[in-house]
């Protein structure tokens, strides 16, 4: 298949719009359709598909207007682009970033080997004598009279920091195209779109975009979000091993005698007697502090909490709460205990003992439930949901 206007052979796919293959001539920079075939030929159009269909398929120089091009001028003695620096410039572009530029004196040692990496990579090389701003006054020459070699083009990226070139920015913007100033101080690239005044930035070492101070503050606020919640499970945790501590204290030393010298039997044998008279005394002090929350957890249980099945309900009202409040459909057995914890002033593995006995615990009821709460492990982690009826 050979291009309709020019006869050249050096073609390329551009996409399928309505089935119909379309092709761009590499040549003279026209799209063509694919030509109809005997098939497609033998087919009865009615009036009204046939006009609809010819100023899409009989008609190709209309739809080549309708398209364009963009195109990339660097000075490369100035700047340096890599790969993905010129993807992301791509990305900014409504059309097709076809042409690539590059001026420079290329016998200059300080470029090495630049010629033939951008040539590689489909630039255009121009040449220019050793000088001051002879790069800049040749790319200010050749952009000059650019629609004149590309009568597609419709954007513009002038790659330099030389403020020579703003003078060729704005020579192409008086010319009706979106011009893409790109410039780059240390390690950051900013893009300036001359027409919208829009500005990007792009880091090059980290090879991405520099988001906005609006999004930085989002992503600051969802991080300090997380930390807030994992704090509050930490300290939800750290409540329950205290909880612990204060029920393994009362147990080991349950036998202190009204004098503090005298240790209970479950203290381990080897612990000298100049340990353990301080170690009584400190014990009995807290035993006394202790007397409030003893308190407390007898009246709970005694008057709101009589009964599992009071407790379950309790339970449950706090999963409802937990879950309208994180919008998820399972609860942490840690969030759980905390909540509990806050609302009745009572520790629920204490609540859950009091009922069935020592060895037993908030997880070991909840997983004995399995038609009330499904319970699901990872870990040491655990996630409560409850079951569907």
């Amino acid at each position: 298949m050979k291009c309709p206007i020019c006869e050249s052979d050096q073609l390329r796919k551009n996409g399928r719009p309505k089935g119909r293959q379309r092709y761009l001539c590499k040549a003279c920079g026209k799209q063509f359709f694919e030509p109809l075939g005997p098939q497609s030929l033998s087919r009865q159009f009615t009036e009204s598909e046939l006009s609809a269909a010819i100023p899409q398929e009989i008609a190709p120089a209309t739809t080549t207007k309708s398209c364009g091009i963009a195109i990339l001028l660097l000075d490369a003695e100035n700047l340096k682009l890599n790969v993905h620096t010129e993807l992301f410039l791509a990305s900014l572009c409504v059309y097709p970033l076809q042409v690539k530029v590059a001026f420079s004196n290329w016998k200059n040692l300080s470029t090495g080997k630049l010629d033939a990496e951008l040539y590689d990579r489909g630039y255009e090389l121009i040449h220019v004598p050793g000088g001051a701003n002879s790069a800049d006054g040749k790319m200010i020459a050749f952009g000059a009279a650019i629609l004149y070699r590309y009568r597609d083009v419709r954007e513009v990226f002038v790659c330099s920091s030389d403020g020579l070139l703003n003078h060729l920015c704005n020579q192409l913007q008086n010319q009706g195209l979106t011009v893409f100033r790109v410039r780059r101080q240390n390690s950051v690239l900013s893009i300036d779109n001359c027409r919208s005044g829009d500005t990007r930035h792009y880091s090059c070492d980290r090879e991405m975009e520099i988001p906005s101070f609006e999004e930085l503050a989002h992503q600051v606020a969802e991080l300090l979000q997380a930390e807030h919640k994992s704090i509050e499970e930490r300290i939800a945790r750290f409540s329950m091993v205290a909880q612990f501590f204060k029920e393994r204290h009362t147990i080991a030393f349950n036998s202190v005698s009204s004098h503090g010298v005298t240790v209970s039997e479950s203290v381990e044998p080897g612990v000298s007697a100049m340990s353990e008279a301080p170690l009584a005394t400190v014990v009995v002090d807290q035993n006394v502090a202790q007397k409030p929350d003893i308190e407390i957890v007898s009246v709970v249980n005694s008057s709101t909490i009589d009964s599992l099945d009071v407790f379950q309900i309790k339970i449950l009202e706090i999963i409802e709460c937990a879950k309208n409040e994180l919008h998820e459909d399972t609860v942490s057995l840690v969030r759980i205990q905390k909540d509990f914890l806050d609302k009745y002033k009572s520790n629920a593995d204490l609540v859950v003992k009091s009922f069935l006995g020592k060895n037993s615990s908030l997880l070991k009821y909840l997983q004995s439930r399995s038609t009330v709460f499904q319970v699901k492990s990872s870990g040491q982690k655990h996630q409560v949901a409850i079951a569907l009826a």
